[in-house]
């Protein structure tokens, strides 16, 4: 009998001491929970920030800063995360939040678009600073990228008229960078169908610049640069992905570049027929851009006029 009841206490001794420490350990999450949220706020109403506006700004600096969380991120890359921010007056922006180890990655992008107006190129609003965190605040671009309208799933296809426009567009963008920026050139070397962002009407804009770099004279951008462009325009026309090693779609290109028929076989097979020959002359171009040496390659102010002169040629 005393056995019996020494076993029943020993039991509910060991419950009471189960629920005991569960509670503790629940209380001590909520604890560490509340003061990382209690840190955040704290930081939040840090007036350390430091805020350099390139255009007349209708936010605030909490506007964003509240606003950067899981929940309204969009997109995240090698040097972080990109937040969607609705404003009070129904406008949207995009937030860059690059972390601390790319810092030079952050100081490149501003120095590039903060001096910079053009239809076919981001608009950089404001830059965003304090010791632990960098943020930009660009015009938001609700049709995503080139990349998605072309290789995602779910996603319609473009008709070749807007591949065309966004093929001017892009390649304008980057003529004014090579010759209409001021003394130097910008270069960016990084240019891709997931960096060209499309608008409400599909119009193209440059983004991502943070691998851009300023070349010393405009002779060293005339021609040396034009192939930033070529794998793009190729995926315009072909539809397809390019391949891990870039060089490999162009060579690929290369190898159909024979008869009209092999030809007209690169094109997307989704496009209709009557704009084929279009197509074939915009590969033409796209491809002449990669030749492996400089001088054949023409000039990016040379790419807009061929390009433009397109239609004009078919008609």
């Amino acid at each position: 009998m005393l056995m019996a009841i020494l076993a029943k206490l020993i039991t509910c001794f060991s419950i009471g001491l189960t629920l005991v420490l569960v509670s503790l350990a629940c209380y001590s999450c909520y604890v560490r929970n509340k003061c990382r949220k209690d840190d955040r706020s704290h930081s939040l109403k840090d007036y350390s920030w430091n805020v350099k506006p390139f255009h007349e700004l209708h936010f605030t600096i909490y506007d964003i800063i509240n606003a950067i969380k899981k929940e309204n991120m969009i997109g995240k890359g090698g040097s972080g995360e990109v937040y969607r921010v609705s404003l009070e007056n129904g406008d949207d922006v995009a937030v860059k939040h690059i972390q601390k180890t790319h810092s030079l990655e952050f100081s490149a992008e501003v120095e590039m678009l903060s001096s910079i107006t053009h239809e076919n190129i981001v608009k950089l609003y404001c830059s965003i600073t304090s010791e632990d965190s960098s943020l930009l605040v660009y015009e938001y671009l609700p049709n995503a990228s080139l990349w998605d309208w072309l290789h995602s799933s779910g996603v319609c296809g473009i008709d070749w008229n807007t591949r065309y426009e966004i093929a001017i567009g892009a390649t304008k963008g980057l003529a004014y960078l090579h010759h209409d920026h001021g003394e130097r050139p910008v270069i960016n070397t990084d240019v891709t169908s997931c960096n060209i962002l499309l608008d409400e009407h599909l119009k193209p804009r440059l983004a991502d610049f943070g691998f851009a770099k300023v070349v010393q004279t405009h002779t060293t951008a005339d021609s040396t640069y034009v192939s930033e462009l070529t794998v793009t325009g190729i995926q315009l026309v072909t539809g397809k992905k390019p391949l891990k090693d870039e060089s490999g779609i162009v060579n690929w290109e290369w190898s159909k570049m024979g008869t009209k028929e092999s030809m007209s076989s690169l094109v997307d097979s989704s496009m209709n027929e009557s704009y084929k020959e279009e197509a074939i002359k915009v590969l033409v171009i796209a491809i002449m851009c990669m030749s492996m040496s400089p001088k054949p390659r023409p000039t990016m102010e040379m790419v807009v006029k061929l390009l433009e002169e397109v239609k004009n040629l078919i008609k």
